[in-house]
């Protein structure tokens, strides 16, 4: 068995939230065929015999916070003999927090000066995924047929193993630290919603109770289920079905909810009233995430004292408005559907500390909606921007600079990802004009379409011409990158000269290739200059037959 691991405090604020970044198409236990099969024996760990784990940290010798933990160096033992076990705790400690669960218990065996250092770990993650044994990778979806009793008399699976086991370690681990007298900083737990037995009830409540018996200080949950669609009318019963187990872990554990700083939520159908429940239950909430979730549709407004990210994707919303956020940093919004409603399907109301909005195209294919981000960021004044369009045609609409002379004024990283090659760059002009001080402008082009499967809904693309004033100069500007440059010839070209032509102080150019699809392998941007010839004739032709002060760099894939 493989426990859990400990992540650094830098590494969580980077990270932003407990989920790994994952497509709709690479879920950790959808693809757990995948993943199980990848990972290494048990054996190569050279560790505790596998399900040993729970009777390993049990037999430890408990710790006491008042023990003295650093031991003096004798007399005839020679200074520098073992430099890392003089380091004082604080170090040591920070040491293990780099190491896997597993590689930092394993740490205390290693002499009396290590054997409490685990029980000092101020984090502890137990994810479900690295519970799975290797030959224990079979996980079926739920179909909620039967009822959970049924289902839960049923066949053992692979997934429920690994739930036992997921249970016995976190179970062993709070009793170890509870018994050291010793509470965790922030415990973090990612385990699954199955119909097959109710593991996760007995995690909720062991986590609630540790929780309030104060051996727990923050919690952060990421709930997963194996259902691999969106919902739809044909798999309606399954996602109530995860709502429904979700209402009841959250209505059984209180304190544990009431103690989350982070939560991710995914495939499930929710009532009207359970997000404003959450967001009033979960009064620390920092970050909460909220994928493939149909919560009823209409229109959500947000109000949290500390919310600080919010991550939106594949979800059915009128309208999501974020009302009262005085703390909010980020927000994602992706895949929103346009024929749902009327509305914006973004507002902000009091986001004061607002620096970092994303969002992603819904599904635009046949009634192409274009969107005024002027409404959209109305009330903002964000440094980062980023905007997917997804292959589709450009559904930002292109507005008048003055327009945002206040929601522009601080922006300085602008990333338009997945532009079709048929749609043209010139609408961008008008971020030059509008954000004075933007410093860095990132572009990808599109020019593959298996992944998204355009062929079912086809579109003809079209471009968006802007002008631009003659004589116009951007002051602030210092780096273009391109990722998907085709052909030295054909529009693009056009559009990087007349960027160094209006961008005074620009430095740098990045021209870079892409890789291959990771879907079908397809090599992409096959005119990418590669030969010292093919790159004198592409700056030549930014240049215009002249001389230009800027660096212009051909990054290969």
């Amino acid at each position: 068995m493989i426990i859990g691991r400990v992540a650094s405090e830098s590494e969580t604020k980077s990270r932003g939230c407990l989920l790994p970044n994952r497509t709709r198409k690479t879920h950790d236990v959808r693809c757990i065929n995948v993943c199980a099969k990848k990972r290494p024996s048990i054996s190569s760990y050279h560790w505790v015999e596998k399900n040993n784990i729970t009777q390993y940290i049990t037999h430890r010798a408990p710790f006491s916070s008042s023990s003295t933990i650093m031991e003096p160096v004798s007399q005839t033992q020679s200074v520098g003999d073992d430099y890392l076990s003089e380091l004082p705790t604080e170090v040591l400690v920070s040491v293990l927090e780099k190491l896997d669960l597993r590689d930092a218990v394993r740490a205390g065996a290693l002499s009396r000066r290590w054997r409490h250092l685990p029980h000092q770990l101020p984090r502890l993650v137990l994810d479900i995924v690295e519970f799975l044994g290797d030959d224990e990778y079979d996980v079926e979806d739920d179909d909620d047929e039967g009822g959970d009793e049924e289902q839960a008399e049923g066949p053992r699976d692979g997934l429920a193993g690994a739930s036992d086991r997921m249970l016995e370690a976190a179970t062993a681990l709070l009793a170890s630290r509870a018994a050291a007298g010793v509470p965790v900083n922030a415990l973090s737990m990612r385990f699954v919603l199955s119909c097959r037995g109710k593991h996760h009830m007995s995690l909720g409540r062991l986590l609630d109770g540790a929780v309030a018996g104060g051996e727990v200080r923050a919690a952060e949950l990421s709930i997963m289920t194996t259902c691999c669609s969106t919902v739809d009318d044909s798999n309606t019963r399954v996602f109530v079905g995860h709502g429904r187990r979700f209402r009841a872990l959250f209505d059984g554990s209180p304190a544990a909810f009431g103690a989350l700083t982070e939560l991710a939520m995914e495939d499930m159908k929710l009532d009207k009233a359970d997000l404003p429940a959450i967001l009033t239950t979960c009064t620390r909430l920092e970050v909460l995430s909220l994928t493939n979730c149909d919560p009823g549709g209409g229109w959500w407004r947000v109000r949290h004292a500390q919310l600080k990210d919010i991550r939106i994707g594949y979800c059915i919303f009128h309208c999501v408005e974020l009302a009262w956020l005085p703390k909010l940093e980020r927000c994602s919004y992706k895949r929103w559907s346009f024929s749902s409603s009327s509305y914006q399907p973004l507002a902000f109301g009091h986001v004061p500390c607002l620096t970092t909005v994303t969002m992603t195209n819904g599904h635009t294919n046949v009634d192409v909606k274009t969107l005024r981000l002027s409404q959209i960021l109305a009330n903002t004044a964000v440094s980062n921007l980023g905007l997917n369009l997804w292959a589709e045609n450009i559904w930002v609409k292109p507005e008048a600079p003055k327009r945002f002379i206040d929601m522009f004024r601080n922006l300085k990283h602008l990333k338009i990802r997945n532009v079709h090659e048929d749609c043209g760059l010139s609408w961008t002009y008008f971020f030059l004009q509008a954000a004075p001080v933007l410093k860095e402008l990132y572009i990808k082009l599109w020019d593959h379409e298996c992944e998204r499967g355009l062929e079912v809904f086809p579109a003809k693309k079209s471009n968006v011409s802007w002008e631009v004033a003659a004589g116009f100069k951007h002051y602030s500007l210092t780096q273009l990158t391109i990722l998907g440059l085709y052909s030295t010839r054909d529009g693009v070209v056009a559009y990087i000269r007349r960027v160094v032509e209006a961008a005074v102080n620009l430095k740098e150019i990045q021209i870079c290739e892409k890789g291959p699809c990771k879907e079908c392998g397809v090599a992409s941007g096959l005119g990418f200059p590669r030969t010292a010839k093919e790159k004198s004739v592409l700056r030549e032709s930014i240049s215009d037959g002249g001389s230009v002060a800027v660096n212009i760099v051909c990054i290969q894939s």
